[in-house]
């Protein structure tokens, strides 16, 4: 095997490849529902479930699937927030033979339809709470519904729970109780590891969503990957808390600990004071986030009472983790902080820091059996020096995009006879083999000829006592084409003594200097997110064009 500049400081516990099995997704449960059937496979906020539990819900879901006239072919969408309903459906839909399409909690009615046709959607598995949209699906284009309540699988309530995951709504279509009541079984279909098994959508840079088709073989090689490298056995307790429906979520939060027969507790939606309820009460052991999170835990008060002594594993994923939050959340776990990088296109994570040689501001070393290099901007060709934009190949590349052949020829290049994914990530590789992406291509600013990477700037900004959060991004100028702008929101010792915007710009020019830093600043009460947390820049971005 070619010997990579990573593997100097690649874990020494650890093989550089693994043999991924060949199996389907559901497959994945039903092994540690046998193993460790009377274990807790979840914890939603106090009620335990164990695996054989969850493995008969997941056998009498899939039967009724069956019942209904779909299975290998058919395209089945979970609109979910993090749930048991969710994983329970999850496995369901791969058990019957068909095709798991994940949609946002947050879709809106016109994304939705498009989902629909694109995918030629059979049907769609939601809660109450979210009900509208898929009903809308339901009127407009006949297709089933199956509707649960969230409170369901909640019996005595031991963490603080959400008002609308307590509610007893109205529900319409097929009762999820009538869906997973106990009937014969109707058996599994085998799909092959190459078959595909689900679809999850990504705006990318266009704003056009675009269906990511992958395979068992994707989504299977992916949570492996952060199982092992994550040393997740049997006797971890994940926290459930980063969205289920977006990859990082998917294979970190959730198909990770069920491959290794771990404890999932769940947070239907994040909540600082459940989240710390919840590691100090079920002695959670891993948790991987996304910084709007962590910027809401540790804006906490009294943090250094409080018991996290059974954390191992602390990491971030889904956007970059600025350098002082992943320090301070090192102070308060006494832990390090491990970021990864990864791409709705790979099913989750490519690259990952290597625990024992983390560093800040990094995503980490490509993993088991991934590649990565740095190709020239204007060329396509690799660069052995400098900044260009990272491409990647691994186990858990996606096929293509779903109906559009033209956008997969594009996304893909052509390397010494391999297929690379182009990331649209602008980055470099140091002299050990970590990668840093310094920002999006599509998101730099041009300022009168000179490159500013507005991330960079976001991250540095934060070293001010006073801000909270920060986004930069680029706003139309006359004599420079494009001015550098932060909109920022302050702490509220900031606020209290009315700190000025102008004050803020002083600070910058003189912290971070040179073309790089804001010369407008504008206060806001948050920033824009999107569904899966991250800032949403674009947004910001579309306000000042």
């Amino acid at each position: 095997m070619e010997k990579k500049k990573w593997f100097d400081i690649w874990p020494y516990y650890l093989p550089f490849t693994i043999d991924y099995p060949e199996m389907d997704i559901w497959e994945m449960l039903e092994s540690p529902s046998g193993l460790y059937g009377n274990k807790n496979a979840l914890v939603y906020y106090g009620n335990r479930i164990k695996y054989r539990e969850l493995w008969q819900n997941v056998k009498n879901l899939s039967t009724y699937i069956k019942m209904m006239g779909f299975g290998k072919g058919d395209r089945i969408g979970i609109m979910m927030q993090n749930s048991p309903q969710f994983i329970i459906s999850f496995f369901a839909i791969s058990r019957s033979g068909a095709t798991i399409v994940l949609m946002s909690p947050a879709l809106d009615m016109e994304t939705a339809e498009y989902i629909a046709r694109d995918t030629n959607l059979k049907m769609v598995i939601t809660t109450a709470e979210l009900l509208k949209v898929p009903w809308d699906l339901h009127e407009k284009f006949n297709i089933p519904v199956i509707c649960g309540l969230l409170k369901d699988y909640i019996k005595e309530p031991d963490i603080p729970v959400p008002e609308f995951v307590l509610a007893d709504l109205d529900i319409k279509g097929v009762p999820w109780s009538e869906a997973v009541e106990n009937r014969p079984d109707a058996g599994h279909i085998e799909s092959g590891a190459d078959a595909e098994a689900l679809i999850a959508y990504t705006s990318g840079t266009t704003g056009i969503p675009k269906g990511c088709v992958h395979t068992n073989r994707s989504v299977i090689s992916n949570a492996i990957g952060a199982s092992i490298w994550r040393r997740l056995t049997s006797s971890a307790i994940e926290l459930g808390a980063a969205p289920f429906f977006h990859v990082t979520g998917l294979s970190f939060s959730m198909l990770s600990p069920v491959y290794s027969g771990a404890t999932i507790a769940i947070l239907t939606r994040w909540n600082s004071e459940a989240a710390i309820e919840a590691i100090e009460k079920y002695r959670v052991t891993h948790f991987v986030s996304v910084a709007p999170m962590i910027v809401d835990l540790l804006n906490q008060k009294n943090l250094e009472n409080r018991d996290f002594s059974s954390m191992r594993f602390i990491g971030g994923g889904g956007a970059a983790m600025p350098e002082i939050l992943a320090e301070n959340m090192e102070d308060l776990f006494h832990i390090p902080f491990v970021e990864g990088y990864g791409m709705t296109e790979t099913m989750g994570q490519t690259h990952i820091n290597p625990p024992e040689h983390r560093k800040l501001q990094c995503i980490g070393i490509p993993q088991f059996g991934y590649d990565a290099k740095i190709i020239s901007t204007e060329t396509g060709t690799p660069v052995e020096e400098g900044t260009g934009e990272i491409v990647v190949t691994g186990p858990s590349l996606f096929t293509g995009y779903l109906n559009k052949p033209l956008d997969t020829m594009q996304a893909f290049v052509d390397i010494d006879g391999q297929k690379y994914l182009r990331t649209g990530d602008i980055g470099y590789m140091d002299n050990e083999g970590s990668f840093f992406v310094v920002d999006r291509l599509k998101r730099m600013i041009n300022r009168a000829g000179f490159k500013v990477w507005p991330a960079q700037v976001d991250s540095l900004m934060l070293k001010h006592s006073d801000i909270l959060e920060a986004c930069v991004v680029g706003t139309p100028d006359p004599r420079n084409g494009e001015e550098v702008k932060a909109y920022v929101v302050l702490r509220e010792p900031g606020r209290n003594k009315k700190i000025s915007e102008m004050e803020i710009v002083e600070w910058a020019k003189k912290e971070i200097g040179g073309y790089k830093y804001p010369r407008i600043v504008e206060f806001i009460e948050s920033l824009p997110k999107t569904a899966t947390g991250k800032v949403d820049w674009r947004k910001l971005q579309e306000r000042e064009k």
